[in-house]
């Protein structure tokens, strides 16, 4: 194991430490404090790693996070391109849809009563038969018991998550992140996507805190 539950209540405390030290930069202490819970969710996993009930309930609010990330991705990215006041408020509001549409695609919260989507391989984590998580390789992973909307996780998602920045003067910002999160991904190709997920989220601290924190440099460079 590479990760582990100190290790997820270390991010969480050092992404609130610096959602304080950034404010009032709210944009930015929105963002690490949103980071911080997923780490909270992460940590619980591990301790409640061999309680079904726990895990079903904490896996179900880690699903809630993921549907929300591209808005708190977006708003973060926004603190650095400001005057695009417009053209942010119609990403949040379509960010904000997504999230909470995409939340009702978990069998936990559906309301449209559409068919399950199959597993096509072990590797599968979102398309599983029931909400929980499990110990992986390196780290906690997560099953999501789903709708067969996979178009909106796939697709949507990612272009919501790294396409609106491209068209600010946070494109920088938002090419670097792409780029960790491919690299993440193909370095963690031999383990669930849904450990991949969780992976994910553990690292994306060693991106958004440094950023936060020097933030005021980064803005002078950015063009």
């Amino acid at each position: 194991m590479c990760f582990s539950q100190t290790q997820s209540y270390i991010n969480t405390i050092l992404l609130v430490i610096g959602g304080f030290y950034v404010y009032p930069n709210y944009r930015l202490t929105f963002g690490l404090i949103f980071l911080a819970l997923k780490d909270l969710l992460q940590g619980l996993l591990y301790y409640y790693k061999n309680n079904e009930k726990s895990k079903n309930i904490l896996t179900s609010f880690s699903w809630i996070h993921l549907c929300f990330q591209p808005l708190f991705v977006n708003i973060f990215m926004s603190h650095f391109s400001k005057q695009n006041t417009y053209y942010w408020n119609s990403i949040f509001i379509i960010s904000l849809l997504y999230g909470l549409y995409d939340i009702t695609t978990l069998n936990e919260f559906d309301i449209q009563n559409d068919p399950d989507c199959i597993k096509k391989n072990e590797k599968n984590d979102l398309c599983s038969s029931h909400t929980t998580s499990y110990i992986g390789k390196y780290h906690v992973g997560y099953k999501f018991s789903k709708d067969k909307t996979n178009f909106l996780y796939s697709i949507v998602y990612p272009i919501l998550m790294f396409i609106p920045a491209l068209f600010t003067k946070s494109r920088i910002l938002g090419v670097i992140w792409a780029i960790l999160v491919s690299c993440l991904y193909l370095v963690l190709n031999n383990i669930g996507d849904g450990e991949q997920a969780a992976i994910w989220c553990f690292l994306s601290i060693l991106y958004f805190l440094p950023i936060s924190i020097f933030h005021k440099k980064i803005s002078k460079l950015l063009f």
